[in-house]
């Protein structure tokens, strides 16, 4: 049995003459006929009586024809509703720390303001669990910090920030014009935990100089590696748009490093399978317009 069965048993209903029904819906007679025997057979009953050459419904007909008229409206109306449905569904976004912090409150701000009915989701995390979360489906877009490794996600580059290592202005570092890399790891190192786009920026950039960081804190909350710093407890390296203004007044030190510059890349990631709602596409637009914007 097909909703197109139960279009034309609707029609004959109707028109209460399969001829009359064959005419309105642009099809043969024997089409029709053949229709209303093929849902008969299905269901095992007969829904009209024929008698001298005309059908009437009959008694089981008629019952049937009330469950068949809100059936076809539920699914008529389904299919009126579908565009509403998909602007009801809700976004999830996973996005890493720094994002979060300074770019995505504002771009979903806007985007509620032209989906006013589409719900959005935010999982904050490190950049490997927002990663492990889109492969798995648990998420529908990513803002990922740094190297994105699962080659089945699609990533689109849309910002950049740099990197700073810090220190207090009490440290020893703090007096020098600038150090070398080899130095400055014999210190104590306060890091973000292994997994982290900082941390995973820091290490790369290690490993071409043969090194590698063993740090005395590991922390995934970046405030508590500020205020270790600033009670002079170890160097730390983190995004310099989050200290910038620490930087600024004097409460943390910027160390400058020879030849050697952090930065981190962010990016927009989903599955390449991924189906992609006009909704979906509008937030990555303003996400990528929301930076160009402050550029």
């Amino acid at each position: 049995m097909k909703i197109r069965h139960l279009r034309i048993f609707k029609m004959v209903c109707e028109e209460e003459s399969i001829t009359k029904a064959a005419e309105r819906l642009f099809m043969t007679q024997p089409a029709v006929s053949s229709a209303i025997g093929e849902l008969e057979s299905h269901l095992g009953v007969y829904l009209f009586d024929r008698i001298s050459r005309r059908i009437y419904l009959n008694e089981t007909g008629k019952l049937f024809l009330a469950k068949v008229i809100k059936l076809l409206e539920l699914y008529d109306g389904l299919e009126r509703n579908v565009k509403e449905l998909e602007d009801n569904a809700t976004i999830k976004i996973g996005s890493s720390i720094t994002i979060a912090n300074f770019i995505l409150p504002e771009a979903i701000v806007q985007f509620e303001k032209i989906y006013k009915n589409t719900p959005t989701k935010v999982i904050v995390g490190n950049a490997r669990r927002i990663e492990d979360m889109l492969y798995n489906n648990e998420i529908d877009i990513g803002l990922i910090e740094g190297i994105i490794y699962n080659e089945e996600l699609v990533k689109i580059p849309f910002s950049s920030y740099k990197l700073a290592i810090i220190c207090s202005p009490r440290h020893k570092l703090a007096s020098e014009e600038s150090v070398d890399i080899n130095k400055l790891v014999q210190e104590r190192l306060l890091l973000r935990e292994k997994g982290s786009a900082i941390r995973d920026v820091f290490d790369s950039a290690l490993l071409l100089d043969n090194l590698k960081a063993n740090p005395e804190w590991i922390s995934i909350n970046s405030q508590a590696l500020i205020h270790a710093v600033k009670q002079n407890l170890g160097i730390s390296v983190l995004p310099k748009i989050l200290i910038e203004e620490e930087i600024n007044n004097g409460e943390i030190f910027e160390i400058k490093v020879n030849d050697f510059e952090l930065v981190n890349i962010n990016h927009i990631v989903f599955h390449k399978d991924k189906f992609q709602t006009k909704s979906f596409k509008t937030l990555i637009e303003i996400i990528e317009n929301k930076v160009n914007d402050k550029t």
